[in-house]
């Protein structure tokens, strides 16, 4: 016998977990060659003194790239579980699906270092030889050197967690909103 419950099941019925983790490793592990890439593109580039680096590059990259993940996690979602989902489930599984990128990539990240020890001290080093050829004052350009040191050196584990999650995680967060409105079930209007 059937009910109306089996044939119009209620919205966000099943589990979102498999599209967060799915959609967040994918994404995670493209953030990651794409930072690989561009910090070895920035190591191996000569000095020329410009403002635009790789490494500028690289972060405006894997940004707009991994923003959209939220979008595709309700995506798979919707095509995968149901259709009905309301824009709070969908700002959830964006959220999560970015939070699972930066914990991802950031412990992808963390193996490299063990398999290159050298690739953080590499990439500081070009940084350093790239800002020393800019045409900037004398000081200017000493704390430009010791931002990136900072920046570069100094940043752990869990600062790279809780800087990198609310900011991916608010961005998917967004798009998984917008998810819901372009694969969601779309209600019939009555007048």
């Amino acid at each position: 016998m059937n009910t109306t419950s089996d044939i119009n099941p209620k919205p966000d019925e099943g589990s979102y977990w498999p599209s967060v983790l799915l959609v967040g490793g994918i994404f995670g592990i493209a953030g990651f060659l794409i930072n690989l890439i561009f910090g070895y593109m920035q190591i191996s580039s000569e000095p020329t003194g410009s403002f635009l680096s790789p490494m500028i590059l690289s972060g405006l990259v894997v940004c707009l790239a991994t923003c959209v993940a939220g979008l595709v996690a309700v995506w798979h979602f919707t095509k995968d579980v149901t259709d009905r989902i309301k824009l709070g489930r969908g700002a959830l599984i964006g959220f999560l699906t970015g939070a699972f990128i930066i914990l991802f990539s950031t412990i992808l990240n963390e193996l490299w270092y063990m398999i290159d020890p050298d690739y953080t001290e590499k990439i500081l080093e070009s940084v350093i030889e790239n800002v020393e050829a800019m045409d900037v004052p004398a000081e200017t350009r000493d704390q430009m050197i010791d931002q990136w040191a900072a920046g570069i050196q100094d940043t752990t584990f869990v600062q790279q967690l809780l800087f990198g999650i609310p900011v991916t995680g608010l961005l998917n967060m967004l798009t998984g909103m917008l998810g819901v409105k372009i694969f969601g079930a779309k209600e019939e209007e009555s007048f």
